[in-house]
């Protein structure tokens, strides 16, 4: 039987995993006849909108910031899930927006073999730290030795739960009108675009450095969905 932790050909990369995570997305509501509009955020360009507004007011707007996981294989068997690890450095400000935003949840692939890439969305953790523990950028699927206060968030909500509490209402915002949906998101993309500006040589209007270096890649994917009034 495949493992989730056996690597083939190398680790995917994080744009990988966005890419396996968001088709996944998309084709779960496809299959339950579900309207959702997927987009990303970008500090780089102004916001863009779906053309059907249909699509967005009467909507609950949840986001969804991907990083890609780091497995450090110790050789032992069978393999351990506890050595999965993420680290949120970079880019500079992502952690701070993620903390800034409730509606905002990391999106953790707990896998590292590519055959799982159609199952993606069953394989990651949606999870955001607690306001109350200490801010630290790094987190482990399940290590007591980590010096972190996130060493152990295996039990967060897997995608069922998660889309579950989407659907009860106690995750995501809910959006009545297209200027709250705009000014929302809007709002988003200008916490991501301040960390940069505070970067020694930037130049905020083409979102690039004065001296050329391209801004560090970072997207924030809303997912807007109906619910019940």
């Amino acid at each position: 039987m495949m493992h989730p932790l056996d690597i083939k050909f190398s680790t995917p990369l994080e744009r990988e995993y966005e890419a396996w995570i968001i088709q996944g997305i998309e084709n779960y509501f496809i299959s339950l006849g579900v309207k959702v509009a997927i987009w990303a955020v970008s500090p780089d360009e102004e916001v863009s909108w779906p053309a059907d507004e249909k699509l967005v007011v009467g909507k609950k707007l949840v986001g969804l910031q991907l990083k890609k996981v780091e497995y450090k294989d110790n050789r032992k068997r069978p393999k351990d899930f506890g050595r999965l690890n993420w680290k949120f450095h970079n880019p500079p400000g992502q952690f701070d927006l993620v903390m800034k935003f409730p509606e905002i949840f990391y999106c953790l692939p707990t896998f590292v073999n590519r055959e799982f890439k159609r199952q993606a969305i069953h394989h990651c953790l949606f999870w955001r730290p607690k306001q109350s523990e200490k801010r630290d950028l790094n987190a482990w699927y399940d290590n007591s030795q980590a010096r972190t206060p996130h060493k152990s968030i295996a039990k967060a909500p897997r995608w069922g739960l998660f889309i579950e509490q989407v659907m009860g209402c106690s995750v995501g915002k809910k959006v009545k009108a297209i200027n709250d949906a705009k000014d929302y998101v809007e709002s988003i993309r200008e916490a991501m675009i301040q960390p940069l500006d505070d970067r020694e040589g930037y130049d905020r209007p083409n979102g690039k450095s004065q001296t050329g270096i391209p801004r560090a890649e970072s997207a924030v994917y809303v997912i807007a969905l109906p619910y019940q009034s």
